[in-house]
């Protein structure tokens, strides 16, 4: 059999600058291609008009709350992962992995259950539009089954990048991503002799090309051909590990699933505004979001070298690597943010050409907005630290505070108790201005909970051996 050569990156020595660049630029080129390919299924069924495009709009939202949840425990096995990997513990590495891909999978199976059979009663909780709604109960249901097909990739993703192998990840999630891009309009429109599924067919394509990428994620993981090889009694659930995995796991998933629900509340006060709002908002969002994966490529990088150093017991870099991480985020998305904050009147009409009011909503909002981003991008950074020490109750409570404490009320007092709302066409700005203050202040509040300096010390130290 052909040996396949590691794509691990040694943390522990060199150039932090260049040790983040490598480490980081295949995380935020992976986001890129992940934003690509949830947004294919919405380009492919645009053509069959606005019932059919609505089916992956209104599914995602709730489907992102059951993602996040998950994500918040592969948050552990990032953690987990680079302390042990920094300590030179193997075993403990291989351990790790099984433990997380058992109860991911057993959770993942849970909300299946839980959700299917209440995928009408979901649906209608959300007020599906009757013309969408046939389209979109069929779309649902057959991304909700593949759910725990999804699973086994996040966890390889997340323990693979705690290892310091981002490359690998990558390539898996390419591959996916061009195979449902090419399946995605077979599968729809019935080319090369397949029957035309619509809707079903880009819900059988997604949910395939995600099965595909965690059958090859586990493949890897078994055959141990990239570093990382569990075998059966790794999957076996470990005792000494469990509490950590919960502690580590359940406050990022909180956070993260609780900050994901309060988006969804957030949208439906910005719907009260029209269409045109919710065309710049919408703008707005993909936009930052787009100029936003450099950060958080290089968050993760930092989660990463923070985890490996604090278990190699090198606290020093661990602290130096945040405040690198920090530099090169600023001087990354610092173009991105100066153009937007200027030219948000083109943006806009870039995306929407001729109508001018969503052009001048658009420039008022860019204007407000854009020099927030840097507070949220400073959050992604530090973030890392505590997600690499394991210490992520912090990061649940920021995440929470920032859109229930903060983002929610202020746009409500602003927007609608001062400015009267809908009714007054400037009242958007204190939308606005209720986003920019959310950022600020949620920074505000993990910046000193990172003075405190509680993240600097590895967890694996508190296991039980």
């Amino acid at each position: 059999m052909v040996s396949i050569k590691s794509s691990k990156i040694n943390l522990l020595e060199g150039n932090l600058y260049k040790t983040i660049i490598k480490l980081g630029s295949p995380i935020a080129l992976g986001a890129a291609i992940q934003m690509f390919y949830n947004l294919a299924d919405t380009f492919w069924l645009g053509k069959l008009g606005r019932s059919a495009i609505s089916a992956p709009i209104i599914s995602f939202h709730i489907i992102f709350l059951i993602i996040a949840l998950g994500m918040g425990f592969s948050i552990a096995g990032t953690s987990l992962v680079s302390q042990f990997t920094g300590a030179g513990e193997k075993e403990k590495v291989d351990r790790v992995t099984g433990n997380i891909l058992l109860y991911l999978g057993i959770g993942s199976l849970f909300f299946v259950f839980l959700i299917y059979p209440f995928s009408s009663e979901i649906l209608k909780l959300l007020r599906t539009p009757s013309d969408a709604f046939p389209k979109t109960f069929t779309y649902f249901r057959i991304t909700v089954i593949g759910i725990p097909l999804s699973f086994p990739f996040f966890v390889f993703q997340a323990v693979f990048n705690g290892y310091g192998d981002t490359k690998t990840p990558l390539k898996i999630e390419m591959t996916s991503a061009i195979l449902n891009l090419i399946l995605d309009p077979i599968f729809i429109f019935g080319y090369f002799g397949f029957p035309e599924l619509g809707v079903k067919g880009a819900a059988i394509a997604t949910t395939g090309t995600r099965a595909l990428a965690s059958f090859i994620a586990l493949y890897i993981l078994f055959k141990g051909k990239k570093g990382i090889k569990i075998t059966l009694k790794d999957l076996k659930p470990d005792r000494s590990l469990l509490p950590m995995i919960l502690k580590t796991g359940a406050p990022a998933s909180l956070g993260m699933s609780g900050a994901s629900f309060g988006f969804l509340v957030l949208m439906g006060l910005v719907n009260t505004f029209g269409t045109s709002v919710i065309s710049a908002f919408g703008i707005m969002s993909k936009i930052v979001h787009l100029y936003m994966m450099p950060a958080m490529g290089i968050g993760s990088a930092v989660t990463a070298i923070v985890g490996q150093s604090l278990g190699a017991n090198m606290p020093a870099r661990a602290k130096e690597a945040v405040k690198k991480g920090i530099r090169l985020m600023i001087i990354v998305i610092s173009p991105f943010i100066l153009f937007s904050t200027f030219f948000g009147h083109e943006l806009t009409g870039f995306f929407i050409p001729g109508d001018l009011l969503v052009q001048s909503i658009g420039a008022t909002m860019f204007l407000i907005i854009s020099p927030s981003v840097f507070f949220f991008g400073l959050s992604s950074i530090i973030n890392g630290a505590f997600q690499g020490s394991g210490y992520t109750v912090p990061i649940m409570v920021t995440n929470l505070a920032r859109i229930w404490l903060f983002r929610i009320p202020f746009v409500y007092i602003l927007a609608v108790v001062i400015m009267n709302g809908p009714s007054n066409p400037d009242a958007t700005t204190g939308i606005w201005w209720g986003m920019f203050f959310s950022n600020m202040l949620s920074f505000l509040m993990i910046y000193f909970w990172y003075l405190q300096g509680k993240w600097s010390k590895a967890r694996i130290k508190e296991i039980k051996r």
